[in-house]
């Protein structure tokens, strides 16, 4: 059932590109090299960033149009789910939701 919704998703290029058929070493050493606060990989020849057009490229995603639809929520029904779905405290779910 799952990759039926993926492959519907648009996002079945994904996958074939499972962790566990990839080289772990080589993913290994590209997280050593990951740094979260520019975003980029630091190798000795320069700096590398990943852009929507290497996405795009390497996973056969297309970066145009919209990926989903967005249904407007009830604050309630906004509450329930943050709680249900993501364990979110329900104070700070309402003041969130009443906030939006």
């Amino acid at each position: 059932m799952h990759n039926v919704v993926v492959q519907l998703s648009g996002l079945g290029g994904l996958i074939g590109a499972s962790y566990d058929m990839k080289d772990k070493g080589l993913f290994c050493t590209f997280v050593q090299r990951w740094h979260a606060d520019t975003h980029a990989f630091h190798l000795s020849i320069r700096e590398m960033t990943i852009t929507l057009d290497d996405v795009s490229y390497l996973l056969h995603l297309s970066t145009v149009g919209q990926l989903c639809t967005y249904l407007t929520l009830e604050a309630i029904r906004a509450t329930k789910l943050l709680v249900e779905s993501l364990r979110v405290d329900r104070g700070a779910a309402t003041t969130k939701t009443r906030h939006c």
